[in-house]
């Protein structure tokens, strides 16, 4: 654990200093991250630092940067994202460092239930740490996707994101709504809804890029997979030709329906996992990033 406090925001694990993840940092945060092929530009960290300002930390032996690793709040849910570390610091403590690290700083912004997504081989690293498995799921890809016809939704507008972030953390379990404003009032992104009678029966959004986009977050109710389909094929019809992503629960045959006859494909799978209590109730979901939930 602490070992010794160097700062008011710097500590030292074991052989490690951790640090919160600054702006000049942020082109080894690039570097680093993509020699996991993850696609990570200087923009993702200044998105991650302006929803949650002390949740990107770097980790150094000496004055040598060595690993990071992200994390946001939302209340009572918190959510552990990226961590790297240099391979050959891999298995030193350092991975454990920075998770330790983590999870005491959300512990103290009073969250009380931690997840996270983990890579197969990392599953029993986490174990290890108190995270207990939940559930896969698969990340899916469609290289270009193709013409979808589909009905054209409502769009979600400011004045309804009071109603959809309520509708959201009464599924999730925590308080999305700075996140899902910054997503849905994206000029380039996009998003729709379909409520009835004034209540919210499912929303979904798209993170959109010069050619690619991530779907995600859907919340749906659940023993709706029409409504589902029609959130979905209503945002896949907006996407034609970009490179599109987006995390499914792997036994949904709902939405793996969905997708794989809209041309999708697997490239691998994660096993979500939880700290503490299990927030999240049942829905129909994809999720909003592998990093924050």
């Amino acid at each position: 654990m602490t070992t010794g406090l160097i700062a008011r925001d710097s500590y030292t694990y074991l052989m490690f200093e951790i640090k919160t993840l600054c702006e000049p940092d942020y082109g080894f945060a690039v570097e680093l991250a993509n020699t996991m092929n993850w696609h990570m530009a200087n923009e993702d960290f200044e998105f991650m630092a302006s929803l949650e300002p002390g949740g990107c930390f770097l980790l150094s032996d000496d004055t040598k940067p060595v690993g990071i690793a992200t994390c946001i709040s939302y209340d009572k849910l918190g959510w552990f994202g990226n961590l790297i570390v240099r391979e050959n610091y891999r298995k030193k403590g350092a991975g454990s460092a920075l998770v330790t690290h983590a999870v005491n700083y959300l512990h103290h912004k009073g969250v009380e239930t931690i997840g996270l997504y983990a890579y197969p081989h990392l599953v029993a690293f986490y174990s290890k740490l108190g995270f207990n498995p939940d559930i896969d799921f698969s990340v899916l890809h469609n290289q270009t996707l193709s013409t979808i016809t589909a009905k054209t939704l409502p769009k979600i507008t400011k004045s309804e994101l009071p109603a959809i972030a309520r509708f959201d953390r009464s599924f999730f379990g925590g308080n999305r709504k700075k996140l899902l404003q910054s997503i849905i009032l994206g000029p380039d992104n996009t998003s729709c809804h379909i409520s009835k009678d004034g209540q919210t029966l499912g929303y979904v959004t798209a993170t959109v890029y010069e050619k690619a986009a991530w779907i995600g977050p859907l919340i749906c109710q659940p023993q709706r997979p029409d409504i589902a389909a029609a959130l979905v094929n209503s945002v896949l019809s907006e996407l034609t030709t970009k490179q599109v992503y987006t995390v499914i629960p792997k036994k949904d045959p709902t939405l793996s329906e969905l997708f794989f006859r809209a041309g999708f494909s697997e490239d691998f799978f994660v096993t979500r996992m939880f700290l503490g209590q299990t927030s999240t109730k049942n829905c129909i979901y994809l999720t909003e990033s592998l990093e924050r939930g």
